[in-house]
C-alpha cells in the first residue's frame, strides 16, 4: 500500500466536497520528504474507515491542498468490536501495545487505572497514545482510527458496565457515577458501534493462579456462553502484578467475567495482544 496521509478533523468534511487538504507535520511530511509536487497522486483516510485517492494542486509552506478523485470504504474492520481496557506498561512498551491492538483491529483503547497501576494517565499521555495509534494506522493501512479514551478506575468499571447496558437496552436512566463517566467520555464515540439487542461481552484477565473468582478459560467460555460470535467484547486487563482481589470480586459482582488465559505468564501488553486475538477471531 503507498503512504497514507492522515487528513485532520477541521479539514474532513471538505473531502466529500471533492478537496483535501493537508497541514502541519502531514503536509510537510509530504512537501518536503516525499517530495510531493502539483499532479501527484496521493492516499488520503481522516480515521472513519475511508480511503480517498487525491490529486495534488498545490504546495505551500505547511499546506498541501488536493483535489479528490475517489473514494472507498474500508472492508477490513472485524465483524467483533474490541475494546481493550488496559493498565498501561511503563516506557516503550506502551507505543508497542498500541502498535498491535492497532494492527490486530481493536476499536478503542481506554487507559485502565488499578491498585497497582504503574503509570498515571493525564491528558498528556493520552495524546501521546493517540500519536502512536495514527502512525500505526498509516504504517499498517488501517483506515479507522483506533480511539485512545480518557483514563478509566478499575472502581468504575460498574459504572462502565451501566453505560454500556443503557446502550443495549435502549435505557436512559443511569446512576450519578454512570452519568459522570457518560460526559467525561463525551465525544469519544463510546459505544456507537451498538444497537439494543447486540451482545456483547465483558472479561476481567485474571489467572487462576492468584485465586478462585470463578474464572473460565476462552474455550469453555464460548463452549458454555457463547452460542455464536458476539457483536463486541470488552476486556480489561490488569498490571504488572495483575488485579487485587478486591478488584476481581468488584468487577464479577457486576457482571464482567473473570477471564482465565492459561499456565503461561504473561506480559501486561502480550495478555492484552492474546484475549484480543482470541475474541477478534471468533466466527
Amino acid at each position: 500500500m503507498s503512504d497514507l496521509y492522515y487528513v485532520a478533523p477541521e479539514n474532513a468534511s471538505a473531502l466529500r466536497q471533492g478537496r483535501g487538504v493537508l497541514t502541519g507535520a502531514e503536509a510537510r511530511h509530504l512537501a518536503k520528504v516525499m517530495r510531493g509536487k502539483p499532479g501527484d497522486e496521493v492516499a488520503l483516510f481522516d480515521g472513519s474507515g475511508y480511503e480517498f485517492r487525491g490529486r495534488i494542486l498545490t504546495v505551500a509552506r505547511d499546506v498541501v491542498e488536493l483535489e479528490i478523485l475517489e473514494s472507498r470504504e474500508d472492508d477490513r474492520e472485524p465483524d467483533v468490536a474490541a475494546t481493550v481496557l488496559l493498565a498501561l506498561p511503563k516506557g516503550d512498551r506502551q507505543k508497542w501495545a498500541i502498535e498491535k491492538l492497532c494492527e490486530l483491529g481493536v476499536r478503542r483503547v481506554v487507559p485502565l487505572e488499578s491498585r497497582r497501576s504503574d503509570v498515571k494517565v493525564d491528558e498528556g499521555v493520552r495524546e501521546r497514545l493517540e500519536r502512536h495509534a495514527l502512525e500505526a494506522s498509516k504504517q499498517c493501512g488501517r483506515l479507522r482510527l483506533m480511539s485512545i479514551t480518557p483514563a478509566l478506575a478499575v472502581s468504575e468499571l460498574s459504572a462502565l458496565a451501566e453505560l454500556l447496558d443503557a446502550r443495549l437496552k435502549d435505557e436512559n436512566a443511569l446512576s450519578p457515577q454512570a452519568r459522570r463517566l457518560r460526559e467525561r467520555f463525551d465525544g469519544f464515540g463510546l459505544f456507537d458501534e451498538f444497537r439494543p439487542g447486540d451482545d456483547v461481552v465483558r472479561v476481567v484477565a485474571h489467572p487462576r493462579s492468584d485465586g478462585d473468582f470463578g474464572q473460565t478459560g476462552f474455550q469453555e467460555l464460548v463452549r458454555s456462553r457463547l452460542a455464536r460470535a458476539p457483536r463486541g467484547v470488552l476486556a480489561a486487563i490488569g498490571p504488572a502484578g495483575g488485579f487485587s482481589a478486591e478488584e476481581v470480586q468488584s468487577a464479577a459482582a457486576c457482571g464482567w467475567i473473570p477471564l482465565d488465559l492459561g499456565r503461561q505468564v504473561y506480559r501486561v501488553e502480550t495478555a492484552a495482544l492474546v484475549t484480543a486475538a482470541l475474541f477478534l477471531h471468533l466466527t
